[in-house]
């Protein structure tokens, strides 16, 4: 493991086993994480915590992800949004997504992929942080 400390992140999907397997991935590259069982679970966590980054699964009981991103409009210095979801991100689905969503990414999700995106997500929230 790195010893640099990256994060922190926030990874909200009702599947232990794909929230597991993402906050580990994210772990070995030196990523604090913090794992949500579904939408209040991620909504409670982000009240008690800031998190650069938030990976939210589109579709999670108590609360979606989607419902999850409207709840944040009024929280001050949201994190990044990456929505994951098994299903594809029709136009639709893009048209519900609140213009903070910084990605989309389909499960299952590469390593590589997921580690690249959440990297870019923090560069954004970085640069959003030093502008204000």
């Amino acid at each position: 493991m790195k010893n640099d400390v990256k994060g922190p992140v926030l990874v909200a999907d009702d599947n232990a086993g794909i929230r597991d397997t993402t906050a580990a991935i994210l772990r070995t590259v030196g990523y604090t994480v913090t794992e949500a069982s579904d939408g209040e679970a991620a909504l409670e966590e982000l009240a008690q915590q800031t998190f650069g980054v938030a990976l939210l699964d589109v579709r999670m009981p108590r609360g979606d992800g989607i419902s999850v991103v409207e709840l944040l409009k009024s929280v001050p210095s949201p994190p990044v949004i990456v929505m994951v979801s098994a299903y594809e991100c029709d136009g639709q689905m893009r048209e519900h997504l609140d213009p903070r969503v910084f990605k989309y990414l389909k499960k299952p999700v590469p390593p590589k992929e997921l580690i690249k995106a959440v990297g870019q997500a923090l560069d954004t929230q970085r640069n959003l942080d030093v502008s204000e």
